[in-house]
């Protein structure tokens, strides 16, 4: 992992191609082949694992090569058994390394056994001293490495090993996997605090199991607890279609934007909400420009929050008393546009009166331009003599006037972008834009809905937080956004119009997928290419081809018995 640390880390168990890839798309940190997930395939429990069915390092290299290997960007780990004492350990790793594990994993682990056959293992050094010896391995041969503990002194030891990412098991989980724990998460959060304490900061920690079956509950327990992620097993594996296993997958990796929005729920919201890398970078460009004197384009799509940008500027470089004028380019027609502009002389057009125009009433402050190019040509060599030269010579007069005014212009298009239409002055775009921002669009910037959906709501509720379910806050996180931060205000107007309850759940939400035809030809024409899907019919064919069509051996393969292939053939109609 890198040594940047993420907020929250998700650890899959993933015992066929299928789930593998699923947790891959949904941007799993740690994808853990594990003879348990095979077995949880199969319709086993986990608890068949610590049995002598099979090998299990064979059958975890076989399953993962055929399905996996190559087959997912993420970090795949080897779960391995180390307990047999003929067992060469070195051998075992060049045999990982070579098939392309990124590391390994000691699991099923001699830890989870206690009692007299636990205490057997430890009196024959079979047991965690040889998972001790393993981690060492593995990291002297260059490969990363992912240690399961039950004890303190167990985590020591394998931090001082070399592990990469230590994993509190605390216990077979809960829930509808036929084991009962009496471990609440209050008190599993104590009992991870335990097992890590004195742990370095440079290792990952997470844990696994117990009462922890739901997004909510792993949140729960890192905010009360040192731990830092979640490992699922039977929550993902015993789910049978591709598209529930991301969606599930992807409302534990939804966590770290959960748990940020959360911790800033508190505090004072920034002029410009979101931490995502592209907001930090955009709000200190801010605050190291705002005092020069330079003329600024803000470029952006529409709802993106270029006026909110301006008046950022504006607070910070400039007095509050003194407000900026601004100027609605797209309204400023041919025929009295200049006139707007530059202002008129006494007893010019039959009016007795001078008027001074928008230039001069920027004088000593700020001018915005909203949409400068939406200017038209003759109005644009006006602003550009204002520009150059700081003279402003109103309609019918004889002489120019001084004016002093910091420029900031909001353009839907980039610099480029208005150097290729070939319907903007390069001259002017040269004068007006000594410094440029590039505000990017929402869908560029997911990690900041969540806190941005809380900050808007309580905007909305005047002081008071809305609550929103993961789910709500899942689909709006995928939404593409043409409209951007507008169209997501709007959407927050609408469902806490709508919604009862206290919780405003994905419900309230579903007017996003009937979007008219327009809005989703905009988001179709910017949402970028899907990576290629795995689903479950390509996952059958793909192994009946393997095994040339023979049935029995391709139930064999997925781990399913021949009646329940034959049924999935039929159901999705592939010819064999």
């Amino acid at each position: 992992m890198s040594s940047l640390k993420k907020n929250f880390l998700f650890g899959a168990v993933v015992g066929s191609g299928l789930t593998a890839q699923a947790a891959d798309k949904a941007g799993a940190d740690y994808l853990l082949a594990l003879n348990a997930g095979r077995f949880r395939v199969q319709g086993a429990s986990s608890l068949t694992s610590f049995l002598p069915v099979r090998s299990a390092n064979d059958w975890v290299m076989e399953f993962a090569e055929r399905e996996m290997l190559g087959r997912c960007t993420g970090p795949i780990y080897a779960g391995l058994s180390v307990s047999d004492p003929q067992l060469d350990i070195d051998e075992l790793l060049e045999r990982v390394s070579a098939l392309g594990f990124a590391g390994v994993c000691n699991f099923p682990t001699t830890t989870s056994i206690d009692g007299r056959l636990g205490a057997l293992f430890e009196r024959e050094s079979l047991g965690f001293a040889r998972e001790l010896k393993l981690i060492e391995r593995a990291t002297f041969q260059g490969l990363k490495s992912f240690a399961y503990v039950r004890s303190n002194a167990q985590a020591r030891q394998m931090s001082q090993s070399g592990a990469d990412a230590i994993c509190v098991n605390i216990g077979f989980t809960g829930g509808g996997t036929g084991v009962t724990t009496h471990l609440t998460v209050e008190s599993a959060a104590a009992l991870i605090d335990r097992v890590l304490d004195g742990v370095p900061t440079s290792v990952d920690k997470l844990c696994h199991g117990g009462p922890i079956t739901s997004p909510e509950q792993a949140l729960a327990v890192t905010r009360i607890s040192g731990v830092e992620g979640f490992v699922a097993g039977s929550t993902l594996d015993r789910l049978p279609l591709e598209q529930t296993l991301r969606d599930v997958t992807r409302s534990f990796t939804a966590i770290p934007y959960l748990a940020q929005s959360k911790s800033h729920a508190l505090g004072p919201p920034p002029a410009l909400v979101g931490n995502s890398t592209a907001m930090q970078s955009l709000r200190r460009e801010i605050a190291e420009i705002a005092h020069e004197d330079i003329h600024v384009l803000i470029a952006g799509e529409t709802g993106t929050g270029k006026s909110l940008i301006a008046s950022q500027l504006y607070e910070t470089g400039f007095t509050p008393a003194r407000r900026p004028v601004v100027v609605d380019c797209a309204a400023l027609d041919a025929d009295n546009g200049a006139q707007q502009l530059l202002g008129i002389a006494a007893g010019t057009r039959g009016g007795n009166a001078s008027q001074r125009g928008v230039l001069e009433l920027a004088s000593g402050g700020m001018l915005i331009f909203e949409e400068v190019g939406t200017l038209t040509h003759s109005l644009q060599g006006k602003i550009l003599a204002f520009v150059e030269d700081g003279l402003v010579q109103r309609i019918g007069d004889t002489t120019a006037r001084q004016v002093t005014a910091r420029v900031v212009s909001t353009s839907l298009k980039t610099a480029p972008e208005l150097v290729e239409s070939q319907s903007f002055r390069t001259d002017l775009l040269y004068r007006i834009s000594a410094h440029t921002f590039d505000v990017p669009p929402l869908r560029a910037r997911v990690d900041d809905i969540p806190e941005l959906t809380e900050h808007i709501g309580r905007s909305l509720q005047q002081g008071s937080t809305p609550k929103f379910s993961n789910a709500a806050l899942r689909l709006l996180m995928e939404h593409s956004w043409p409209g951007n931060v507008r169209e997501l205000r709007n959407a927050l107007i609408r469902a806490l119009r709508t919604s009862e309850g206290s919780t405003i759940g994905k419900g309230a939400f579903d007017f996003l997928a009937q979007a008219p035809q327009f809005q989703r030809q905009i988001s179709e024409a910017i949402r970028p290419p899907a990576p290629a899907s795995l689903s479950e019919s390509d996952w059958i064919s793909e192994a009946l081809a393997r095994n040339g069509f023979r049935r029995a051996q391709t139930a064999q393969e997925l781990g399913m018995t021949t009646r329940t292939l034959y049924s999935k053939i039929k159901k999705y109609g592939l010819l064999v």
